[in-house]
């Protein structure tokens, strides 16, 4: 895997979801850097196609559109990717939102169709929290080693309707990642909103990781043994 910026890592620790924005068009500039972002985040697993763009939303927002293939690698590759522009945006002192339900502008995308959107825009307020106000489950319940370093920073990872679906396996210089089976509607309808979310908690990882002077690279491994409960996703080696 190529390096990470890790100039994004310190927000992990302070991004805040923004449902309120303020009116007025976004700096030309942010936009411009947001866009160079774009185009050089790294990728999770480089054989999965993706596309973004950029496109209006309402009031003072805007919405980073991603498009991609409709299979479990795609859906991580994407999150990797967009959690990265989460983070680089609130970095850059705008507020963001992962948003599953709002419309793009087109439904395809250079062959890909549209999966999920970024919000993106100035805050009404604050864009950072402090790190009591997280609501999330404690380590002990989402790694069996819980010290591991990376613990804390996926513990703190976005997930839809905070369900925090993640399990860490820490070997040696290995992480595997495990997924928490639902019921019907999880494994079903809301399935591809799990598979984001682990992308955006290997993200988090992967920058945990780089902290450490480690050098993370994803495998999707044939041998993971099975963990009741719970489908196996992705292996982090470092």
């Amino acid at each position: 895997m190529e390096t990470l910026d890790q100039s994004l890592y310190p927000a992990i620790f302070r991004r805040k979801s923004t449902r309120n924005y303020a009116e007025g068009p976004i700096p030309d500039e942010k936009l411009a850097a947001l866009r160079a972002f774009l185009s050089q985040a790294v990728p999770l697993l480089p054989a999965e196609r993706v596309a973004f763009e950029i496109q209006p939303h309402k009031g003072g927002a805007m919405k980073i559109a991603a498009y991609a293939n409709h299979e479990a690698a795609a859906y991580l590759n994407l999150a990797f990717l967009l959690q990265q522009a989460d983070l680089f945006l609130q970095q850059g002192g705008l507020g963001a939102l992962w948003n599953a339900t709002v419309r793009a502008s087109k439904k395809e995308c250079e062959g890909l169709d549209y999966v999920i959107s970024l919000l993106f825009g100035t805050a009404k307020g604050s864009n950072a929290r402090h790190s009591t106000e997280f609501t999330r489950k404690r380590r002990e319940e989402i790694a069996d080693k819980p010290e591991h370093p990376v613990v804390e920073a996926v513990r703190l990872a976005p997930s839809a309707r905070n369900r925090q679906p993640w399990y860490l396996v820490c070997g040696e210089s290995r992480i595997d990642f495990y997924c928490k089976k639902g019921g019907f509607l999880e494994n079903t309808v809301l399935r591809g909103l799990n598979w984001i979310d682990m992308g955006i908690a290997v993200c988090h990882a992967a920058l945990a990781l780089q902290q450490g002077g480690h050098t993370p690279a994803a495998e999707i491994r044939q041998d993971a043994p099975d963990k009741d409960g719970f489908l196996y996703m992705l292996t982090l080696n470092y």
